[in-house]
């Protein structure tokens, strides 16, 4: 809870002093819930994107899961707060960052795991297609959180996205499909997506609904604008 309220104060400071321009901050807030192999798996994710110009933009980004098994010895909780940079045209973005994880078992016997992360990020930008390569050096994560990701996302329309990649995870590779859905009403502030991941081990099924604080925008711009 302390990273989300020190997130609200950075947003609250960015608002006051660059909300004027053009290129405002914009902030997203995301609620998701799935089975992770019939375990019941949450998690709450904010981010903060703020344009510094046209080209370059920073991040700042707050994921936190939780796994409940109904037994403290495998049920434990995953937090990331980390910091990312971009650079980025009308052709695609390149982006690195940096940041903290954090693991910590439910059962109170066994100690939290932390951990200093890297990540890079590349996409490319082709008409309703962007393809997609991330790299994240985590050294333990939950299935829901790939370490790195390789695949490609078609917009069936400009508020509608479908998505496949190939992912690894804890020395564990699986397939994702991913499909969004941003609606025109309430000013475009809301969308909703389903997850599927089928791995070697472990297989997933999400939904997700996310809301961002900022302008009408089509969900093809703001992802590629912000995210």
């Amino acid at each position: 809870m302390k990273y989300l309220f020190s997130i609200f104060i950075f947003f609250n400071i960015f608002h006051s002093v660059v909300w004027a321009d053009d290129e405002a901050p914009n902030f997203e807030l995301g609620l998701g819930a799935g089975l992770l192999n019939s375990k019941a798996l949450f998690n709450i994710d904010v981010m903060l994107n703020i344009p510094l110009s046209e080209e370059y933009s920073t991040q700042v980004l707050l994921n936190s899961n939780y796994l409940i098994t109904g037994s403290s010895k495998d049920s434990f909780a995953q937090s990331e707060l980390s910091s990312n940079w971009f650079a980025r045209n009308q052709y695609g973005r390149l982006g690195v960052g940096i940041g903290l994880s954090e693991l910590k078992p439910k059962d109170e016997n066994k100690e939290s795991e932390r951990s200093v992360i890297g990540r890079g990020m590349a996409d490319v930008f082709w008409g309703s297609v962007t393809l997609t390569g991330n790299y994240t050096s985590y050294k333990n994560t939950l299935s829901n959180i790939s370490s790195t990701r390789v695949g490609a996302s078609y917009y069936l329309t400009d508020n509608q996205r479908i998505s496949l990649y190939r992912e690894h995870y804890n020395d564990e590779a699986a397939w994702r499909f991913e499909t969004y859905y941003q609606p025109e009403k309430y000013k475009q502030l809301g969308s909703v997506g389903i997850i599927v991941r089928s791995g070697e081990r472990n297989d997933y099924f999400g939904v997700v609904a996310r809301y961002y604080f900022d302008k009408a925008v089509s969900l093809k711009v703001r992802e590629r604008r912000y995210h």
